[in-house]
């Protein structure tokens, strides 16, 4: 569904009642099982690893609501600089 370098929007729950919505780029995509997991690099500079999409997910997950709504759009880009992160080999490793 999503490739590398793609912004999206990661939503965490912090509570039952709030959700904390943040931008980021896919780093990695892989299966496991038949569904297909991401890991996500913030704009924070944390990276969240063996995210889906699926809103049953019990903290976090990428938001495909938000993500068609305001990236696809046009209306939200990152700003990591991920093309220019790769070339120089300074993304974060991950191991999860």
């Amino acid at each position: 569904m999503y490739n590398q370098g793609e912004t999206v929007i990661v939503t965490e729950k912090i509570s039952k009642t709030e959700n904390k919505h943040s931008v980021g780029v896919i780093m990695n995509k892989f299966s496991h099982k038949k569904q297909t997991f991401y890991d996500v690099l913030l704009e924070r500079r944390s990276v969240l690893t063996f995210l889906n999409t699926a809103r049953s997910s019990k903290q976090s997950f990428i938001n495909r609501d938000l993500t068609k709504k305001l990236v696809e759009s046009g209306e939200i880009e990152t700003n990591i600089p991920f093309k220019s992160m790769v070339d120089n080999e300074q993304l974060p490793i991950i191991i999860a």
